[in-house]
């Protein structure tokens, strides 16, 4: 099994392309290439949902094109299962960063600099950037009617908009409850250490996550996610747009992250397990879309009926999609650490640093993209390549000048 312990690299230059390369020295390649891949994928599924009757992205409640129907079936299809794991997997990889960071900093340092790093971006993009770039861009086209405050803030359902930068403020929170917790567990008092290293030894073993663990995670995760959906129904944005409907999942994720960073998955996760949660994500993938496939068939699947309450659908839906969302992540990330652990020729050290910057920009380029491109007269699907090419690079080389050149930029993203 491939080890993911960061590669020694010689010295560098002064200057940005040095500072980035000094950055990089002590990463793990394959966590770094996951990032600017999901990044660059969670892009590219943005552009082609500004197309779709699904309103997938903002840009299409004012789309002037559409995607054709069957472009638009397979997109989905192809979309639900690998969408339902990108998320997860980013908070599966936070958790297993998070302990080491806390470690290092302790947990007030820890808490301060997710509060600068995260929490600043967060607010700078949902009070100022996100409202404002959909202000402009729904003003024009008579989507936003009255005044700025009003339409956007004062009188939606939800109290903040956050657009998808709803995954930053759940990492936020996530993180500050971690480094509290921390905290009061390192002022209880400590337990009297075992004198018999063969018991510490049967104690960590039996303590170590393993497949029926998973198991049981996803059918917590499958009973309180169709519980919440109750009150919290499917892509809802009700009180604040944190996805809350979306939370079992990621807190699963996320402290599974924790937990593990101490039995070494961040290193290397067991081959068996790796083959155990692929097998089940396969079944589960082909199971949930088959159920789907025949429901849709035959007519009994409408939009309302699985986003939420007591209808089998919603049911459906929820452990379907919380299987995937347990299993699917594990089995990826463990074939990142033993494919993905290598310089890749199109994903450097500059790539990796401007990714998280690249992801809070994405947005400008999306909308700007779109609305560019209105008036030329061409399917959708021509212009969802088009976005979707031209917002990547775009928001990666926008990062990568306003981190590497703006003083003070790399402090925060």
């Amino acid at each position: 099994m491939a080890g993911t312990t960061p590669r020694p690299r010689s010295p560098t230059t002064a200057g940005p392309t040095g500072e980035v390369q000094a950055w990089a020295a002590h990463r793990s390649l394959y966590v770094d290439n996951i990032k600017v891949l999901l990044i660059a994928a969670i892009i590219v599924g943005h552009a082609f949902g500004s197309y779709t009757t699904t309103e997938m992205f903002a840009y299409a409640d004012v789309r002037e094109t559409t995607l054709a129907p069957v472009t638009e079936a397979v997109l989905i299809a192809l979309i639900l299962p690998v969408g339902l794991f990108m998320i997860p997997l980013l908070f599966l990889v936070a958790g297993l960063l998070t302990p080491g960071s806390l470690d290092r900093k302790g947990a007030g340092a820890f808490a301060r600099d997710r509060l600068w790093r995260l929490g600043i971006p967060f607010a700078v993009y949902s009070f100022l950037l996100w409202p404002a770039l959909l202000y402009a861009l729904y003003r024009p086209l008579g989507n936003a009617g009255g005044t700025y405050w009003s339409e956007l803030v004062g009188t939606r359902e939800e109290a903040l908009d956050t657009g998808y930068l709803w995954f930053v403020g759940d990492l936020l929170l996530f993180s500050l409850v971690y480094a509290a917790w921390s905290a009061l567990r390192r002022r209880a008092p400590a337990r009297e250490p075992e004198r018999d290293g063969g018991s510490r030894t049967n104690h960590a073993r039996q303590g170590m996550v393993r497949f029926p663990h998973l198991v049981v995670i996803a059918a917590v995760v499958a009973v309180t996610t169709f519980a919440v959906r109750f009150v919290f129904p499917f892509d809802s944005q009700r009180y604040v747009d944190l996805n809350l409907y979306q939370w079992p999942e990621c807190i699963a994720l996320f402290v599974l992250g924790v937990v593990t960073a101490r039995q070494g998955w961040l290193h290397g996760i067991p081959d068996r397990l790796r083959r155990q949660c692929r097998t089940a994500t396969l079944v589960s993938a082909a199971a949930f879309l088959a159920v789907l496939g025949a429901v849709g068939v035959g007519g009994a699947l409408d939009e309302s009926s699985w986003r939420g309450g007591w209808q089998w659908p919603a049911f459906v839906f929820a452990v379907g999609g919380s299987a995937l969302t347990v299993f699917e992540p594990v089995w990826l990330l463990a074939e990142a650490q033993r494919h993905l652990d290598r310089r890749l020729r199109w994903v450097g050290p500059a790539a990796s640093r401007s990714a998280y910057a690249a992801f809070i920009l994405q947005g400008l380029f999306l909308i700007g993209l779109a609305v560019a491109l209105r008036p030329v007269p061409v399917p959708a699907e021509v212009k969802a390549v088009l976005v979707a090419a031209g917002s990547v690079a775009g928001s990666f080389g926008l990062a990568w000048l306003l981190v590497s050149r703006v003083p003070g930029m790399s402090k925060v993203l």
